[in-house]
């Protein structure tokens, strides 16, 4: 995906041609399987929202109907793999005509259609407005804005019917091979097109991605880490009492091995009455856990608050470590000499 615009001011004319060449030209490219442009660009918080009319849709709560809005390329929807559930995708034959068309998201055939075949309704941009755009497709939901919340109504005009108020674009292209090879390619093709057009932050969807969620990688990196140093700590003073515990056992421990106490027997004496601790420790973190889960679900994309395997393999790490942490003096206990730990004070 990049960013385009050019160097000077097109008219409207212009800017209509120009975008389709460009597309056919890009997609004639060897390892190009689609492409496609917008005008606002996916995941990075900007949007483009207003109030729409939709004739006979009556809102329940008195608000005007409202969505996201974008305009589009035809190969748009293709070059991202957003699949279309219903109707049609845009094609060349709509660029550049007096009819005007779009296309809506599952999320607002839902809210505004009931869940009825929208194909063929009319609709606006604006409140109270004669309506100029027929729906001819219903595409899948997908993320707009950002990766997180709930995905929002969108509805994709033809970007021919906003070039006037259209200054750059961005593009999406698909492609079958190293990114860092057919990238220098694509210049060179954009360049060939129109030598007039700027070409701004190229970069894989992929990466735009990790840009738009790199507070949160840092804040689960920075948890991880955290995490990690308060196990250790938690393990490294468990074993400092559980060794301190048996030192002041000695004597008992002693007169058990001289009674004829299996050194196993005493592993598990100790064992077993820390474990009653460990088991309560753990109980607690996973309660704290579940109440703060809410928090960290906001806070982390892609993060359940519920997530059984997350939670089953916490407690599975802390048990392992801790009955580790436990073991270890337990051992040393079985291993004393009865007669020095009878003279030990």
């Amino acid at each position: 995906m990049f960013g385009l615009r050019p160097a000077t001011v097109y008219d409207e004319a212009r800017k209509i041609q120009v975008f389709r060449l460009l597309m056919e030209s890009l997609a004639t490219m060897p390892g190009v399987k689609a492409v496609g442009a917008n005008r606002n660009r996916l995941l990075t918080g900007g949007r483009w929202d207003s109030n729409i009319t939709i004739p006979g849709f009556v809102a329940k709560d008195g608000n005007d109907p409202w969505s996201f809005f974008n305009a589009i390329t035809p190969g748009y929807f293709e070059a991202l793999g957003i699949p279309i559930k219903a109707g049609r995708d845009l094609s060349w034959r709509d660029w550049g005509g007096s009819r005007k068309v779009c296309l809506v998201n599952e999320a607002l055939a839902r809210e505004y259609f009931g869940g009825a075949n929208p194909i063929g309704r009319m609709l606006a941009q604006g409140t109270n407005r004669p309506p100029d755009f027929e729906i001819v497709g219903v595409f899948a939901d997908t993320r707009y804005d950002d990766v997180r919340g709930s995905i929002p109504r969108q509805i994709f005009v033809a970007m021919d019917t906003r070039a006037r108020n259209i200054s750059s674009i961005n593009v999406h292209v698909r492609i079958q091979g190293d990114p860092r090879k057919i990238s220098p390619l694509l210049r060179e093709q954009v360049q060939h097109v129109d030598p007039n057009l700027v070409i701004s932050d190229m970069r894989t969807l992929n990466d735009q991605l990790n840009m738009r969620i790199s507070n949160e990688r840092m804040l689960s990196f920075l948890s991880v880490g955290l995490a990690l140093l308060a196990t250790l700590l938690a393990v490294v003073g468990l074993h400092g009492v559980l060794a301190f515990v048996v030192m002041r056992r000695t004597r008992e421990i002693g007169i058990r091995l001289a009674l004829g106490a299996q050194p196993g027997n005493v592993i598990l004496l100790v064992v077993r009455e820390m474990l009653l601790v460990i088991l309560v420790g753990i109980a607690l973190g996973a309660i704290g856990g579940v109440l703060c889960g809410r928090y960290v679900e906001s806070q982390l994309f892609g993060i359940k608050a519920l997530d059984r395997s997350v939670f089953v393999l916490s407690i599975a790490t802390l048990l392992a470590a801790s009955l580790t942490a436990a073991f270890i003096p337990a051992w040393r206990a079985s291993r004393l000499d009865p007669m020095s730990a009878l003279r030990h004070e």
